[in-house]
């Protein structure tokens, strides 16, 4: 191959992360820069040569950084899944082995005529990480700083392949020492924000992503990835800031677009997030994944279940094995009432993903509709044995059994459910009923709980029927009302989880009703049961003027 197509070759193939890890992937971006360095290597005078490889070693310091994936992710996309894989990037490729290892080659031939030049051997350290030859990689990084301590690229590049193979101390040590050699070195602080954001250090993490950000404003790694982050802290708003940087610029980021969609769910804004995963169908129209995802968003609340079935469908026509995709066409079918074409796409679905607890869950359910009793209770069997503490998926294999004529099995199943979820009142009662029919005195326990339990249920039911009617009542300026519901409502809770609000609600209209003295105690009252309550805070401060009113 020649210099100038293995050139052109590699800077039309090789713009894709290189590196993967459960939590990260390594940007190892090469420039055509490098590939023309080593073809002048080859022809050039020493003085070209020289030119050509100090533009590779300016080039290479931005070209190598860690973005988050999996860990933050995950939260932030839980709704959507959308961290399936080739989201980012569905129709990207990587470079054929041969022409990385002609790469390689070729920075090995240039070695040999100046084996002392420690940016030849951290260049090299790239092509061979990308060839997946890890162990030689690292040799070729440490004697490049073998030559040269203070090369921060490479501590960099080192920092990156420590991180990769879980050693994190030394990781850290190499992070440090690229930022000790260069105080402005983004890559290497986003790099160890990511380090601290998987090791939970977050505090750390989310100051280094912002330094990284005041050394270069436009860094779309530690925007993407302070994203990442504020999202996983539930700081959604903060997040969607650093998503719409990202897509400033770079309109077409089909990570930023993914992620803007899953916070706007989040905020609730979900017609927005349909508007954005409408973008990124256009923009990869055969990702099977940006189909799924724009499909499970317009199933939501049954915003549009047609267009969700259509999304959906033409998932699985791009991908046959996206098991995500045929688990939500199951649920959109089976609200359509069209059961048996549900259960064909869950059974894909199980198919696909044998230990997916939605899909064996919803699956079990549809089997016993079905009156395919034993299928449903072997899917439960699989999935308690996976999830125990799966209060639902407990009761629901209880109820199956008893169907089945075993009833020592049922019972057992129904206090696994209710030993996992005390206030599971279905639990309660059906295994209040199956004990007394044989006899147990314990079914009179299980009696009470429930009773006890219910009665609960219908007071705080009570509850917050009260404090509506109080609120209604304070919007309509009628004070009397709203503090008789409000106090009510209170003498009912007693120390129930609404206790605060009530206190703090009643204060409120007691200030509004002209009675600060007894808005003063509400909010005091309310205080003491929640110090951080920020609003009884400030609406006590406001009262710091107001005189004792006559009872």
């Amino acid at each position: 191959m020649s210099c100038a197509a293995l050139a052109q070759c590699i800077r039309d193939k090789m713009k894709s992360p290189s590196l993967s890890h459960r939590y990260l992937s390594a940007q190892l971006c090469l420039s055509a820069a490098f590939c023309a360095a080593v073809c002048q290597a080859q022809t050039a005078t020493p003085k070209a040569q020289s030119s050509a490889f100090e533009l590779a070693k300016r080039l290479q310091q931005q070209s190598v950084s860690l973005e988050l994936e999996g860990v933050p992710r995950d939260n932030v996309f839980k709704d959507l899944r959308i961290t399936a894989a080739g989201v980012d990037d569905p129709s990207g490729q990587h470079a054929p082995a041969e022409t990385v290892r002609a790469a390689a080659t070729a920075y090995e031939e240039a070695l040999k005529a100046d084996p002392n030049n420690p940016e030849l051997h951290a260049d090299l350290a790239r092509l061979l990480a990308e060839l997946g030859q890890a162990e030689a990689a690292q040799k070729e990084l440490e004697r490049a700083l073998e030559i040269n301590p203070k090369f921060a690229a490479a501590h960099n590049h080192l920092g990156i392949h420590y991180l990769l193979k879980g050693e994190k101390a030394r990781a850290e040590q190499e992070f440090k020492a690229a930022i000790e050699t260069e105080p402005r070195f983004a890559e290497a602080k986003n790099n160890l924000g990511c380090l601290y954001v998987i090791t939970a250090r977050s505090s750390e993490a989310l100051q280094l992503f912002r330094q990284a950000l005041a050394d270069r404003p436009n860094y779309l790694d530690a925007l993407v990835n302070l994203g990442f982050l504020r999202a996983s802290q539930s700081d959604f708003a903060d997040a969607e800031k650093s998503f719409r940087a990202v897509l400033r610029l770079s309109p077409d980021s089909v990570a930023a677009n993914n992620a803007l969609a899953a916070t706007a769910i989040k905020l609730g804004h979900g017609e927005d997030a349909i508007t954005v995963l409408q973008r990124v169908a256009r923009l990869r129209p055969n990702s099977a994944v940006a189909h799924a995802n724009l499909g499970i968003a317009l199933a939501a609340e049954g915003f549009d279940l047609p267009g969700a079935s259509e999304q959906l469908t033409e998932a699985i026509r791009l991908d046959p094995g996206l098991a995500v995709a045929h688990y939500h066409l199951g649920r959109v079918l089976l609200e359509t009432s069209r059961r048996d074409e549900a259960r064909k796409e869950l059974r894909s679905a199980h198919h696909l993903e044998p230990d997916n607890p939605d899909v064996l869950y919803l699956l079990a359910q549809l089997e016993r509709q079905s009156g395919e009793i034993a299928a449903s209770v072997q899917l439960l069997d699989h999935l308690v044995t996976l999830a125990p503490q799966n209060s639902d998926a407990q009761y629901l294999l209880g109820r199956n059994l008893l169907l089945l004529g075993k009833t020592d099995e049922a019972i057992h199943h129904l206090q696994l459910a209710v030993a996992a979820k005390p206030d599971n009142l279905d639990a309660l009662y059906n295994l209040a009923q199956t004990l007394g029919k044989t006899g147990d005195q314990d079914a009179k326990v299980y009696l009470q709980r429930f009773q006890d339990l219910k009665q609960g249920r219908q007071l705080s039911d009570r509850v917050e029927k009260l404090g509506s009617y109080a609120l209604e009542a304070a919007h309509a300026h009628d004070w009397p009302k709203a503090i008789a519901d409000f106090k009510e409502a209170i003498e009912l809770c007693l120390q129930c989880a609404s206790a605060a609000d009530l206190h703090r609600n009643l204060g409120v209209v007691y200030v509004l009703a002209g009675k600060p003295d007894l808005g003063r105690e509400e909010l005091e009252a309310a205080l003491k049961l929640r110090p951080d309550d920020a609003d009884a805070r400030r609406a006590l401060e406001s009262l710091a003027g107001h005189k004792a009113d006559p009872r």
